[in-house]
């Protein structure tokens, strides 16, 4: 081993014997605390940390140790008791209005998804189509990324049995999300 890191690893070694003699001090003044019932002193890594924050230190632990929690101690409120698991996000960026509808080109701008039948997919050739028919029964084909719908539904993926699509839909909140959906070609077959 090199110098440098048999100095390093002697470190190490010493820093984590330390730390277990500090702990090894404090469990036995605690379980002298508790079977005498006098208050815990907790020495300091040194071992000779002084009087005054022994005594500091026990006058803590015996304050905590009576301390009586009431219901208010639970309420969420800004200065003391904040809930560990806000998001804070909202804070740092700039508010949006509301989300605007961008107008694509689709095949069907009349129709709905729901109107939609897939009724064909062809896969033999690169780029894979599909064929969608509309409640009037006007066809047409499409390929991925191509908008279907009034809604904006994208082709994200043709398979030899579904074409599955990509809708941006508002939730609740008024926040967008992207949902996708499977469309079969022939959806009585399905199990």
């Amino acid at each position: 081993m090199s110098p440098s890191m048999t100095r390093s690893a002697l470190r190490v070694l010493m820093l984590l014997a330390l730390g277990a003699g500090v702990m090894v001090r404090v469990a036995r003044a605690t379980d002298t605390a508790g079977v005498s019932g006098a208050a815990p002193v907790v020495a300091g890594a040194g071992g000779a940390a002084g009087g005054t924050s022994d005594a500091a230190a026990a006058k803590r632990i015996a304050a905590l140790r009576h301390k009586v929690l009431h219901d208010d101690d639970f309420v969420e409120n800004e200065e003391t008791n904040r809930d560990p698991f806000h998001s804070y996000l909202r804070l740092f960026t700039e508010p949006h209005g509301p989300v605007k509808s961008r107008k694509v080109p689709s095949a069907f701008e009349k129709s709905g998804l729901e109107d939609l039948t897939l009724i064909a997919i062809v896969s033999g050739a690169e780029p894979p189509r599909a064929m969608f028919r509309d409640g009037s029964g006007y066809g047409q084909t499409v390929k991925r990324g191509d908008f279907i719908s009034r809604n904006g539904a994208r082709v994200t993926k043709i398979l030899s049995d579904r074409v599955i699509v990509e809708i941006t839909e508002t939730t609740g909140a008024g926040e967008p999300r992207v949902v996708e959906k499977a469309i079969l070609v022939n959806p009585d077959e399905a199990p």
